[in-house]
């Protein structure tokens, strides 16, 4: 979004406050659903409050978790190391373009070399992408051969 990197310390604290958040919610209200509790009425049987104060607890854990994102994306705006092309290394084709894309992504349809999952596998230099010159496209499989 920003064209920078985000702070990794702050995207690990809101992906727990996250996952903690979530399930916290969402499983209390899931067995609620079970013991047979209704939605949308007045006053809830006694015997579904602590599972119903689990979940506004787990609301509540949610509702914070989206502090750290809302910090990480303005400190990644303002301070974050610009990113590269390719930041994480990716070998599916998406990672191939500058960033941001140029127009039409590519002059000519890349070759690929390697499957998008060949990571661990040393390929030397070759990165998995061979991009053909202008001069001379790509064929493609419903391309007559020459």
């Amino acid at each position: 979004i920003t064209g920078r990197m985000a702070n990794e310390p702050l995207g690990q604290i809101h992906f727990v406050l996250t996952f903690i958040g979530m399930n916290l919610t969402f499983m209390p209200m899931h067995q609620l659903g079970l013991m047979g509790m209704n939605r949308r009425i007045a006053l809830y049987d006694p015997r579904f409050t602590t599972l119903n104060q689990l979940a506004t607890v787990g609301a509540y854990i949610l509702a914070v978790s989206t502090f750290p994102f809302l910090i990480n994306v303005i400190w990644s705006w303002m301070k974050g190391s610009k990113a590269t092309d390719n930041p994480w290394k990716a070998l599916t084709l998406e990672w191939q373009t500058s960033s941001p894309p140029a127009i039409e992504n590519f002059e000519v349809l890349p070759v690929l070399t390697t499957g998008p999952y060949d990571y661990g596998v040393d390929h030397g230099s070759e990165n998995g992408l061979a991009i053909p010159s202008a001069s001379s496209p790509v064929l493609t499989g419903s391309s007559p051969s020459p």
